[in-house]
């Protein structure tokens, strides 16, 4: 039944049809995010006991829906995350079942929605990206250094490292960076590399391109002849990350991958799109009248969408000036220069350097 309704759903008809899906105007990558989360709220009513021979639009009700999130809160999912799967089964429903009046789960996501942008708000960033940059380059060449070693442990470690490396500085959005080709998005301009994304593979419908870092050549060079093809283990793809399978890595491994390394790199997980953020608000700390380069760099559309950076960037300038005035203080008074009396900024807030 949910399988007839989608295909249905999917189905392009005449532009001048009124009850055309708005699931036919879905992009590749919207249809399989869908499907997924879609997938997510079948899982959870199999594993829960309910019947699914019931209608797929009778299944979702509010006191479900309400049940649905608590399991995600359990998991310590994050509220963006719950947010993220209310929209998609929304989205799912309003083409499956736009006959029903939908609005209550709509008032749902708009309330989570609210409520995650409002934690990004509020939310600095554990690390910096001088922070991420100084560990990885360090960490890659002592692997280059200490030579070949050819287990699969070592190429999975390097592989970690140079994508922390390369998503630090090349800000793209999880799928895109996931999803990377050689032949087809990368290309050599002289002693410089290119990544080219065609405007239907981006979020926003527009193309994507953006050199790579000088100070990445080597490390991708060397990943390319050495570290990649043992990954590979005989097998032949196009795809610039490989997993431990020996396959391409897919969203969802490139997200356990990521918040797994990091965890256990620099003690907090990061996930991938966390890096975007991290990176704007790097990029406004180091010179807050860049805003408009932190837009660039996220390729945002307009301020309004880099606004939260600017505000966490300044808030944490502010809170290192205040460390160093404190700090200052006390070397002025009676005992300052103790040792117990200096000041030490937060453990998020060192390592002021943005790469």
């Amino acid at each position: 039944m949910d399988q007839t309704l989608w295909h249905r759903a999917l189905t392009v008809r005449d532009l001048e049809d009124d009850a055309r899906s708005p699931a036919a105007a879905w992009r590749a990558t919207t249809i399989q995010t869908n499907r997924e989360g879609y997938g997510r709220w079948i899982n959870y009513l199999t594993q829960s006991g309910y019947d699914l021979r019931e209608a797929p639009a009778d299944r979702v009700t509010p006191a479900r829906v309400r049940s649905y999130l608590l399991e995600f809160r359990d998991q310590k999912i994050s509220t963006r995350t719950q947010c993220n799967r209310i929209s998609q089964l929304l989205s799912v429903m309003l083409a499956m079942a736009p006959e029903w009046d939908w609005t209550w789960l709509k008032r749902r996501f708009n309330r989570l929605d609210a409520l995650a942008q409002e934690n990004r708000r509020c939310t600095a960033p554990a690390l910096l990206s001088g922070d991420i940059l100084d560990k990885a380059f360090k960490a890659l060449a002592v692997l280059k250094r200490d030579g070949e070693n050819s287990s699969l442990a070592s190429a999975i470690t390097y592989r970690n490292w140079l994508m922390l490396a390369t998503i630090t500085l090349v800000p793209l959005r999880r799928h895109n960076f996931t999803t990377l080709s050689i032949s087809r998005h990368l290309r050599r301009v002289g002693e410089n590399w290119l990544i080219e994304i065609p405007a239907e593979e981006a979020k926003a419908g527009k193309p994507i391109v953006m050199p790579i870092p000088s100070t990445l050549h080597s490390h991708l060079q060397r990943y390319f002849e050495q570290i990649r093809p043992r990954l590979l283990n005989g097998r032949d793809d196009d795809r610039v990350w490989i997993s431990h399978r020996h396959r391409p890595m897919t969203d969802h491994s490139m997200y356990i991958a990521m918040t797994d390394f990091t965890r256990k790199a620099f003690g907090t997980a990061v996930s991938p799109h966390r890096f975007r953020h991290t990176g704007a608000t790097s990029v406004v700390i180091a010179a807050p009248e860049q805003v408009e380069a932190a837009r660039a760099f996220l390729g945002h559309g307009n301020y309004v969408t880099t606004e939260a950076h600017y505000i966490i960037a300044q808030s944490v300038a502010a809170s290192r000036h205040q460390a160093r005035l404190v700090a200052q203080l006390r070397r002025t008074l009676p005992g300052g220069n103790r040792p117990h009396a200096r000041t030490r900024a937060p453990a998020g807030e060192r390592n002021s350097n943005c790469g």
